[in-house]
């Protein structure tokens, strides 16, 4: 196991005025936690962590509607993997090759004892008679390699924890799922196109990581976009849900290839434990982070949740516009200030 050593991101916290968060707050979109956005036939879809894989739609991206659970129960082959399992959690929605693809997955809690598997549709639209999500199970399995340490997983591949997978797809075509969080770090393997599995002869590729030797070490939620030559890694730093000492936070890096290396904007890298901060809280929320990125009509935007202390910290829905400024570099990096 490689236990980094070196840290980063001792910036201060951002003191701009953000673009606001477009979503209703008297509609559905409370509790909803690491959310993933997608769209189809016009209508906009939220996916939660939940018990069952919560989801919400949307006509306009603002007012939201409960739409019910992707799971009547729990995979069989889950419960089999992770007897504890209660939830279906981090869900990562896209569409690739003809087909809604969701990828998903539970854990017992403080350890990274985990499983992801993957599930399908040809609609999300509930009402649709072609509406059916078909399992297609087991896609990464975490175990300890020690019984006694429960937060040092992983397989014979390497050290990682197997959640909060996002599946990207680079410009061939060529599918990579970029999961993880903090003990082994952010990881990103190929795919098989066709059964969306680790290809047989994969091996894993650390794009980021922090150094364990702190009072928040957690690195997770990755999510990959490219933009005009780069790709830009998001990753959420700190615990998501301590009450009132809530850091969570978006940090983001770029690299001129998916397998990285990625660095931040002062040129550190993210295997090192750099990360620019995009996002830290917003007025009364705290808590801001599990990130997806979406471009719709031109536009980028940046999903996450935030917690809302004044509400026992339930975790709201967000959505606000993701804007890119050029750097005295020359470099374009995201940004979610008003006046970049």
């Amino acid at each position: 196991m490689w236990l980094l050593l070196v840290g980063g991101c001792s910036e201060a916290p951002l003191s701009c005025q953000l673009t606001p968060n477009i979503v209703d707050l008297n509609t559905d979109v409370y509790p909803i936690h690491d959310p993933t956005i997608i769209t189809d036939d016009g209508r906009y879809y939220v996916y939660s962590s939940s018990a069952l894989g919560a989801f919400y739609s949307s006509d306009d991206l603002r007012s939201w509607r409960a739409e019910g659970n992707v799971f009547e129960q729990l995979p069989d082959w889950l419960v089999e993997l992770i007897p504890v399992a209660d939830h279906i959690g981090s869900p990562d929605i896209e569409h690739y090759q003809g087909r809604y693809v969701l990828f998903y997955q539970s854990h017992k809690g403080n350890t990274c004892f985990a499983a992801t598997g993957v599930a399908t549709n040809s609609t999300l639209d509930p009402g649709s008679a072609d509406y059916l999500w078909q399992d297609h199970g087991l896609v990464l399995h975490s175990r300890p390699f020690y019984e006694s340490v429960e937060v040092y997983c992983g397989n014979e591949l390497g050290t990682f924890n197997a959640i909060d997978t996002h599946l990207f797809v680079d410009q061939d075509e060529t599918p990579y799922l970029v999961l993880g969080s903090t003990i082994g770090g952010i990881k990103l393997i190929e795919l098989d196109p066709r059964t969306l599995k680790p290809l047989a002869n994969a091996s894993f590729t650390t794009l980021a990581q922090r150094f364990l030797f702190q009072s928040d070490p957690i690195i997770e939620a990755p999510y990959i976009k490219y933009r005009d030559g780069f790709y830009y890694l998001f990753v959420s730093f700190n615990h998501c849900c301590l009450g009132a000492d809530t850091r969570y936070q978006v940090r983001v890096g770029r690299a001129e290839s998916v397998t990285g290396p990625y660095f931040d904007e002062s040129g550190w890298p993210m295997y090192l434990g750099g990360g620019s901060l995009l996002i830290d809280g917003d007025g009364a929320f705290v808590g801001t982070g599990h990130a997806d990125v979406f471009t719709d009509k031109g536009s980028d935007w940046l999903v996450h949740h935030a917690k809302l202390p004044a509400d026992d910290y339930r975790a709201y829905l967000n959505i606000r516009q993701l804007n890119w400024r050029q750097n005295e570099a020359g470099e374009d990096w995201p940004t979610v200030c008003k006046d970049g």
